[in-house]
């Protein structure tokens, strides 16, 4: 029986904020960074967990929502 794979925090936004922001290179929707996203299919679930617990905090640094999908995925 194989571990189900931590599901992408995609929220469908998919717009990576211009280089002329804070918050360059990275998703809107989700929070991921290019590499993060272009890595995502290929990176265990230790590695997808460390990159989930990232992306509330900053998102909201960046003055984002947190989409429900991204809360529902993290969530205890």
């Amino acid at each position: 029986m194989h571990a189900s794979k931590i599901l992408s925090p995609c929220s469908g936004v998919c717009t990576i904020a211009g280089e002329d922001t804070p918050f360059a290179g990275h998703c809107i929707g989700c929070g991921r960074s290019l590499d993060e996203i272009g890595d995502w299919r290929d990176l265990d679930n230790d590695a997808r967990a460390k990159i989930m617990s990232t992306l509330p905090g900053r998102l909201r640094r960046a003055g984002f929502a947190v989409p429900n999908i991204l809360k529902e995925a993290i969530a205890p």
